[in-house]
């Protein structure tokens, strides 16, 4: 008898060879888009709190004083007088604290060695753009999908307009969707080993740092772990450290463990949001995420998915939903649907398990789990819906959008004395972070306190501009109407406009 001489190892067929170059090429060209078009900067009230909290806890502070003019102390004057966006006044009165949470800071904190200040953003917010496709490819197999079937899910997610807008600013949302979605594999997985949990709980730890309320994903990595005590102590352990943080940051700043810079938000949730809200995600979801989104209702039916799969996919989705149905700001517009984007891993898993068990009698060649020609024509419609929305939407130019602000503070640094005082509020928290200007918020003046901020205006002898985005200029007449007197344009940064005020002038 003929023994073979040594163990042969079957060689993958060529064709999958080739599709695994194909995708790290599609991977590498979507990195080249994202680069294209990020601006994870200093900008609005968001990003902008996020890059100041940076700084600071690279400089081992929490407080910092805010700029203010001699003469005119804070006592007696509106409390946000001097505070820019992403800050409030500090719970013992030293100074002002960011409002937003550490995780998106520290993860700038941790790339700045490696890309500066002026890229860590960037460089954050695409890396975590692409391990959320991986990160949606990866739960996709896990929920018991064949490689097809993930590559659709990774496709859907990652040319959504929704994931394509967040993925190019400094923003948690995207952070969150890989953080949470890693922390219920990771628990999914400890059923098989134990330890697993462990990472399982440094992710969700990592999780509640970019943004308290992703405690909902408790709800699902409960599920995944089950009833094991060695499971769940394993995640306490894991997310231990994070845990700690978390509480003496909160004491520092805010002035108690279980305090978020956020405060009571309690009223911003009530439950006569929820219609419109429903009415929203009927709207746009099957826009955002390709009418496939829609099957996802059919979970529950399908018992080939598996029981344990059902439920942590449908109370993952659910949980989001739900709570964030009844926030007042989620039904205005499409892109605050970015509060769902953490479960959207799960959303689209769950539509596709539905997906391929409608197809699951059809013939072989309309089941993209089956033909490659169907998978081509799904990948092209996904593709096709998502580049319809993103243009209509004009999704990839917000990046642009922000880098506004950079360019605003350059001009201010070259053309404007260094001593002035700006009147701002979009653009304050972007100049608190660039500049060393003193900064008074134009959205705190009124009739019963405008003279005292002009007098001592006048008296330091310091010139005065104002910054006004459009809304600001048109809608809140601003000039006209918070500090009347003389004022011309002096410039502008794109729409942005640049005024002085002529105190020597007569009032108009």
């Amino acid at each position: 008898m003929d023994f073979p001489t040594a163990m042969t190892t079957p060689a993958h067929p060529p064709w999958r060879r080739a599709a695994a170059g194909a995708a790290l090429v599609l991977l590498a060209l979507y990195g080249v888009l994202l680069v294209r078009h990020v601006g994870a900067v200093a900008g609005g009230s968001d990003s902008s709190g996020y890059m100041n909290h940076a700084r600071l806890l690279a400089a081992g502070r929490i407080h910092v004083q805010p700029r203010t003019l001699a003469g005119l102390p804070q006592a007696g004057l509106p409390t946000f007088l001097y505070v820019p966006l992403g800050f409030k006044p500090a719970w013992n009165g030293d100074g002002i604290v960011p409002t937003y949470p550490t995780g998106l800071a520290l993860f700038v904190l941790a790339l700045k060695p490696l890309a500066g200040w002026t890229h860590a953003g960037d460089a954050v917010i695409v890396l975590h753009s692409i391990a959320g496709l991986l990160a949606t490819y990866l739960l996709c197999r896990m929920a018991g999908l064949g490689r097809r079937w993930a590559a659709v899910g990774a496709a859907v997610i990652g040319l959504s307009p929704l994931y394509l807008f967040m993925s190019l600013q400094a923003m948690s949302d995207v952070p969150s969707l890989v953080w949470t979605t890693l922390a219920v594999m990771a628990a999914w997985k400890s059923r098989e080993r134990a330890p697993w949990a462990l990472a399982a709980g440094a992710a969700m730890a990592l999780d509640v740092l970019l943004r308290p309320t992703n405690v909902l994903a408790f709800i699902p990595v409960g599920i995944a772990l089950g009833a094991s005590p060695r499971r769940w102590i394993h995640l306490i352990i894991g997310g231990l450290p994070g845990a700690v943080f978390f509480g003496a940051h909160s004491v520092a700043a805010y002035g108690s463990f279980a305090t978020t810079g956020y405060g009571d938000n309690s009223l911003a949730f009530l439950a006569r949001y929820v219609p419109a809200t429903l009415l929203h995600y009927a709207r746009w979801l099957p826009a955002l995420f390709t009418p496939l989104a829609a099957l996802a209702l059919g979970l529950p039916w399908i018992g080939a998915a598996g029981a344990r799969t059902r439920w942590i996919l449908g109370t993952w989705v659910l949980a989001y939903a739900a709570f964030y149905s009844s926030y007042e700001y989620t039904h205005e517009s499409w892109w605050y649907l970015r509060f769902l984007l953490p479960a959207a891993p799960a959303l689209v898993a769950a539509s596709l398990l539905v997906l391929r068990a409608l197809l699951s009698r059809a013939p072989g060649w309309i089941d993209p789990g089956r033909s490659l020609p169907a998978l081509a024509a799904l990948l092209a419609l996904v593709a096709s819906c998502c580049a319809w929305e993103t243009h209509s939407l004009s999704a990839l130019s917000v990046g642009a959008d922000e880098q506004r602000y950079g360019r605003l503070a350059d001009w201010l640094q070259r053309s404007v004395p260094p001593d002035s005082v700006i009147l701002a509020m979009q653009a304050s928290g972007a100049l608190f972070y660039y500049t060393k200007f003193t900064i008074i918020r134009w959205d705190t003046l009124d009739q019963a306190n405008v003279g005292r901020v002009e007098t001592a205006i006048r008296a330091s002898k310091r010139p005065l501009y104002a910054v006004l985005f459009p809304f600001e200029a048109a809608e809140s007449r601003v000039l006209e109407t918070r500090m009347p007197g003389h004022w011309s344009q002096v410039g502008s940064v794109n729409d942005v406009t640049i005024w002085r005020r002529d105190f020597d002038a007569a009032k108009p």
